[in-house]
């Protein structure tokens, strides 16, 4: 099989497994890194780090799957949207906490 193969994999399931399940690393065990996800598991999403840099790399379509293949149903639109999601989450967060 070619690397240039979508995968079998869907991007808006992975991207939301990751938006709301990262931190356990549930994205990983999905798309068939089962040693990666025990580890991010382990280390709730690594303090956090881990989970923003997978975040972002599957909204910029960089996230490939175990076998390197790209993600099915790639979006564009879809991953902005559940980054702006997350800005205004950690925004409201903020303006909460300071209050």
């Amino acid at each position: 099989m070619s690397n240039l193969q979508n995968s079998k994999h869907s991007y808006p399931v992975t991207l939301f497994l990751c938006f709301l399940l990262g931190g356990l690393g549930v994205h990983r065990f999905y798309t068939g890194y089962i040693g990666l996800g025990v580890l991010q598991l382990l280390t709730l999403g690594g303090c956090g780090i881990w989970y923003l840099i997978d975040l972002l790399s599957i909204v910029f379509g960089k996230y490939k799957d175990s076998k390197g293949q790209e993600l099915e149903g790639y979006n564009k639109n879809l991953g902005y949207a559940i980054l702006g999601i997350f800005a205004l989450i950690i925004i409201l967060v903020a303006v909460i906490s300071a209050a």
